[in-house]
């Protein structure tokens, strides 16, 4: 019996494995000839777009077994322009001496200028596929090159940053919420909601390495959007109450003083309920704000009862001045339209939907709890 066609069929097989292992080469990409850019920066003056890329060198972003790190500079800014954002990235793109991928994009910073047109310039950077809902989204009152051209702790890889890694700080100071692209447009894309862009800045001296001030990031407020529309700033002192409005919370430190009398305790759990009241065509609002903490710090000698009482003067005086400095913008920074719209449907669409509708200045009431769980080592009366 012969096995000729069993040999034929396995020469078959072989050669064909060949040519598809070989075909699959031709489009191969050497990484030493692309450029990543990992951060996009967005402005807008003059009727035209600006962008900023950066780009990370590998070294920067490989982990380093051992030796001193390597101080050449690995952080590259590119800046391009036009009349829409794909010149932008175009004019970026001419002078690279590369390939330019946005495939690692990580994050995107809009500057004030460029807010006005944030509907355009969504529409332009998710049309195409290498973009992806979940780089970071951050604005800006400073010019992007600043923020880009800020220093590292130890030497480490820039994306060990604010920029790249806002999450990280969020474990141990909770006042600004993480936002990404998929919750910035869905949230943009909701009626009901007043989006939170927090506001990123750069600042020097807080940090130095030796005797050498470091220019490093830090959140310092938050843009306001509702129904794709930009409608202002608001400062880090005006906003300080939201973070005690957090769904995600996870952590922050409170300063008590009373009669010179001094204390720090530490926030581990806030529980927020808003409840709407309805009372014909007028509509009233109550929060409630439980917080859980503990003592970790005592200069004088406050009871535990003194300690709950003042910090919930600290934290309702916060959200008082948070939701009034939000109605003088026309924003509802304490979200009671989302809140009507889920709870009061027939109110919000009688009231609220198609119209231009805020609740008054002394529409909220507000309610704090505050409970001292521990005092650690301290012994309190």
């Amino acid at each position: 019996m012969s096995f000729g066609w069993l040999r034929n069929a396995i020469k078959a097989l072989l050669g064909l494995s060949v040519a598809l292992v070989i075909g699959g080469c031709w489009d191969e990409v050497d990484l030493q000839d692309v450029g990543y850019v990992t951060a996009l920066g967005v402005d807008y003056k003059d009727g035209k777009y600006i962008l900023y890329g950066e780009m990370i060198g590998f070294s920067a972003v490989a982990k380093t077994e051992g030796g001193t790190p390597d101080k050449s500079p690995v952080i590259w800014i590119g800046r391009g322009e036009g009349d829409t954002v794909f010149e932008a990235i175009r004019s970026l793109i001419k002078s690279s001496q590369y390939q330019v991928s946005i495939e690692q994009l990580k994050s995107i910073v809009i500057q004030e200028r460029a807010m006005l047109q944030i509907n355009e310039l969504l529409d332009a950077l998710n049309r195409q596929r290498a973009s992806r809902y979940t780089v970071w989204m951050f604005g800006t009152r400073d010019e992007i090159e600043k923020l880009f051209t800020t220093h590292n702790l130890f030497n480490r890889s820039p994306l060990i940053s604010l920029l790249y890694a806002p999450h990280l700080l969020h474990e141990q100071i909770s006042a600004y919420r993480s936002m990404n692209m998929q919750m910035y447009v869905q949230q943009l894309n909701e009626p009901s909601i007043t989006v939170l862009l927090p506001s990123l800045t750069a600042e020097t001296g807080d940090w130095k390495q030796m005797d050498k001030p470091m220019k490093l990031n830090l959140l310092d407020g938050v843009f306001l959007f509702s129904n794709r529309s930009f409608i202002g700033y608001m400062s880090d002192n005006d906003y300080r109450g939201i973070r005690w409005l957090q769904p995600d919370f996870k952590h922050e430190l409170l300063a008590i003083k009373s009669d010179g009398d001094k204390a720090t305790i530490s926030v581990d759990d806030v529980k927020q309920q808003l409840k709407a009241i309805a009372q014909g065509d007028h509509v009233r609002f109550k929060l409630k704000i439980t917080i859980k903490a503990h003592l970790v710090e005592m200069g004088g000698k406050l009871s535990k009862q003194e300690l709950e009482s003042v910090a919930n003067k600290i934290v309702t005086k916060e959200l008082q001045r948070a939701y009034k400095s939000g109605l003088k913008q026309h924003a509802d920074v304490f979200q009671t339209r989302l809140n009507l719209y889920r709870y009061h449907l027939s109110y919000w669409k009688k009231h609220v939907s198609g119209h231009d509708w805020l609740p008054g200045g002394e529409d909220m009431d507000i309610e704090v709890r505050t409970i001292l769980q521990s005092s650690g080592k301290y012994e309190l009366q």
